[in-house]
């Protein structure tokens, strides 16, 4: 069974992107999935016999309201059926996610960002950004702007010599086909079509069992080139693998983060390499 983090902080935007994502596994995915509602809370700095006073009160506000989101939760059609276990954990949320992770193998992280920019505005603000950086997880990232539906076309922006991130292509392979997703394979290029035989080779040996398609777009802005493809195709999310300081810290690290993210329009996927 897959294990789905659904992280809170009881805000509008998160309780968006959560019933948004449960709405869809309801009425699209046949997998069976496991939620966890996760809340973290931080201590202020203080002393000692303040720190634990706060530590009892934080957690028993975290918990309450947790119970409050379930009981939103639960007015989904269908919802009653689901497996949600609540959990309120004091600490970093990134600490938090790597512990939980050995308790039970975590598949796909779901959250939402307030703003347009994703990576600009965050709904946990330096803790997202870190989560979205440094888990090895796969992360669903949906702006508060954006009405997550089922995706039933998902356009992978990646680059040909990214082929050997076996381990990252199989857990998109997972994702995409237990949405039940067509996968457009995106390769934008700035001069000459780089060499495509070996990687189309590859990438289709490892996702056989996802209806997918490779398409190449000459582009000398590469932010341009995929909001264009995007558009054009009237994909329902956008997916990158992660390389840390390759492709997406190119993409996320300047004016592209505007260009691809500015109207928040679409969720993205984010595989960790």
């Amino acid at each position: 069974m897959k294990t789905v983090v659904l992280l809170t902080n009881f805000s509008e935007t998160s309780r968006k992107a959560i019933t948004g994502f449960l709405r869809v596994y309801i009425n699209n995915i046949k997998d069976e999935y496991s939620f966890i509602l996760l809340n973290t809370f931080s201590i202020p700095k203080t002393g000692m016999a303040q720190m634990l006073n706060y530590e009892e009160v934080l957690s028993r506000f975290s918990n309450q309201d947790l119970q409050e989101e379930y009981k939103n939760i639960l007015n989904l059609p269908g919802a009653k059926k689901l497996n949600i276990e609540l959990l309120s954990r004091q600490g970093d949320l990134v600490d938090v996610v790597e512990k939980l992770n050995t308790e039970r193998p975590v598949d796909l992280i779901v959250m939402g960002t307030k703003g347009a920019n994703p990576f600009k505005e965050l709904l946990l603000e330096s803790d997202l950004d870190r989560l979205v950086r440094l888990s090895q997880y796969p992360v669903l990232v949906i702006p508060e702007n954006a009405e997550f539906q089922h995706p039933e076309k998902v356009v992978f922006a990646t680059k040909v010599t990214e082929c050997k991130a076996e381990k990252q292509f199989r857990m998109l392979a997972n994702i995409i086909k237990s949405l039940g997703s067509e996968l457009y394979i995106l390769n934008i290029y700035k001069d000459a079509k780089p060499p495509t035989a070996y990687f189309e080779e590859k990438l289709s040996g490892m996702l056989s069992d996802v209806h997918h398609s490779f398409h190449y777009k000459e582009n000398s802005d590469v932010a341009e080139g995929i909001t264009e493809f995007v558009r054009e195709n009237n994909a329902g999310l956008l997916a990158f693998i992660d390389e840390r300081a390759s492709l997406i810290g190119k993409l996320f690290s300047n004016s592209v983060t505007n260009k691809i993210s500015s109207s928040g329009e679409i969720p993205l996927l984010i595989i960790h390499k």
